[in-house]
């Protein structure tokens, strides 16, 4: 409920025409795992690449590919890849590579894989279960690859459509073609070449307007936290020309406070080399504008100027505060918040980009997932009755009539007795497991709908199995708070205690009997 709800309209128009008091869109709540007071946090810390800036992911994909394709088939690919009709819907993130056997698999919080295809082709569940049987998968590094950022997804439609080529034409390939695994490793490493190189974002800062998504309330954002009395900093993989080139265009001239992006932070740190900047002690090397080092590396960095480099010790005796009034915000749930979270004690909060579409189909297809919760809570209770009656069949089966004798049935009377309950048990286990099949189908057929709604491929990002998906859990883990973007602090008192719904143990919700 907003804080102006009840008040005169008047007053209430007044307080949302001066940005004072405004109302959050549905699909831009921010969500609580840890409780954070946030008139606590003196200072507010951001990435840049998909946190300040966000991509329009389809461009991005398209033009990665692309890059992609030039250097793997300079390493002697074959030219027809450059066919390929890449589906952009195809890669989302929490998925896992398994690069042995080509496979891209969607994992639950406890490992469980439900999900998986070879290339383009959804396994069929019998092979699924003969590969995967074994809980906690994704922890053999040779083997598994996790994919947990968007800029990761080009090279994960990429590997889909190289492994369909690689069983339907190995002729492609004169000398035999690459394993998975080393087609895995290719892809990979030419991403990686087309973003160190330049190449890729010499591309993309040609056409800004076409890679980024513009917000508007980007730099209204970030001066409300500064009019609150908190200090900002930026801390990016990026170097300066590119950061220069991203929020010069994101942020320049959106509010005439601030004559350049630069103006509404405290500290820029570039080219931080995350997450080695939160373990390691490497210096900070100040810069100036145009990206030349000034003097000579210094372990601390100061207030108002531009470095390169530099570690998380360093910047934190900068910043003067204890490291729990520090929240720092970005998008990659490893590069960003978990090495944060565990070396410095600063506050986290995540981006989720994926949240807005999430919360949309979620508002949309409320009455079908109600029903599924519903259906899933009814198919729980079925299965203990079912295994009630498979029970007590068994032990009627081994019922004689002396039992029966034994308890004061007459002799003439035991044997019917005992044949119509064994009837009557059977019956109702028939009918109970008939009931139970149907409902399966149901509950299946809805699942699937709503599945198709969130991604065709893998259903929900956050959610697998009527669970949390592996990346649900890490955004649960390590999150102190998570939102879609940046701007929707703007909704936000900067005075407000964010409450997380404190969780209970299963056993806690039976009542007492």
């Amino acid at each position: 409920m907003s804080i102006a709800s009840g008040l005169p309209s008047p007053i209430r128009r007044v307080l949302q025409e001066g940005e004072l008091v405004l109302e959050a869109p549905f699909t831009r709540r921010i969500f609580t795992n840890r409780d954070l007071a946030f008139d606590q946090i003196s200072v507010i810390g951001f990435d840049m690449d998909y946190t300040l800036a966000l991509y329009r992911q389809d461009e991005l994909e398209a033009l990665s590919i692309r890059c992609t394709l030039d250097k793997l088939i300079a390493r002697g690919y074959p030219e027809a890849l450059r066919d390929m009709q890449a589906d952009p819907a195809f890669a989302i993130r929490g998925l896992v590579v398994d690069k042995t056997y080509g496979n891209i698999i969607k994992m639950d919080r406890h490992g469980y894989v439900g999900r998986a295809y070879h290339g383009k082709n959804l396994l069929p569940k019998p092979t699924r279960k003969a590969l995967y049987r074994a809980q906690r998968l994704g922890t053999e590094r040779e083997r598994f690859a996790p994919v947990d950022t968007l800029f990761a997804l080009p090279e994960v439609t990429m590997y889909a459509e190289v492994v369909d080529r690689i069983d339907q034409r190995p002729d492609l390939w004169p000398s035999g073609p690459p394993t998975y695994a080393q087609a895995w490793n290719d892809v990979r490493e030419c991403i990686d070449q087309a973003h160190q190189d330049g190449s890729l974002k010499d591309l993309i800062q040609a056409d800004l307007p076409r890679y980024f998504q513009l917000d508007l309330e980007l730099g209204p954002t970030l001066h409300k936290f500064r009019s609150a009395g908190k200090r900002l900093f930026l801390l990016t993989n990026s170097l300066l020309p590119y950061t220069e080139s991203v929020l010069g265009y994101v942020l320049g001239g959106q509010m005439s406070a601030y004559a350049t992006w630069r103006d509404y932070f405290d500290w820029i740190i570039v080219g931080a080399r995350k997450p080695e900047f939160f373990t390691g002690n490497q210096p900070f090397q100040e810069l100036d504008a145009t990206a030349n080092p000034l003097g000579r590396p210094i372990g601390e960095p100061r207030r108002g100027r531009i470095y390169n480099g530099g570690n998380q010790l360093g910047l934190q005796a900068s910043l003067g505060v204890h490291p729990d009034e520090v929240l720092y915000v970005g998008d990659h749930i490893y590069g960003d918040i978990v090495r944060s979270k565990k070396s410095s004690g600063w506050r986290t909060a995540l981006v989720v980009e994926d949240l807005e579409h999430e919360l949309g189909i979620r508002r949309d297809r409320q009455i079908p997932l109600k029903e599924i919760e519903q259906l899933s809570s009814l198919r729980i209770s079925l299965a203990d009755e079912l295994s009630a009656q498979r029970y007590l069949s068994r032990l009627l089966a081994r019922m004689t009539p002396d039992d029966l004798v034994r308890q004061g049935v007459a002799p003439e009377a035991a044997e019917s007795l005992l044949a119509d309950t064994r009837i009557q048990v059977r019956r109702r286990f028939d009918r109970l497991r008939k009931y139970e099949e149907e409902m399966a189908t149901t509950l299946e057929r809805r699942i699937a709908d709503v599945d198709e709604a969130f991604n065709p491929y893998w259903g929900s990002v956050f959610a697998a199995r009527r669970d949390s998906s592996r990346f649900g859990a890490q955004v649960e883990s390590y999150a102190c708070i998570y939102t879609s973007r940046v701007t929707n602090f703007r909704y936000v008192s900067p005075t407000r205690y964010f409450h997380s719904p404190h969780g209970s143990m299963p056993h806690w919700h039976s009542s007492a009997k």
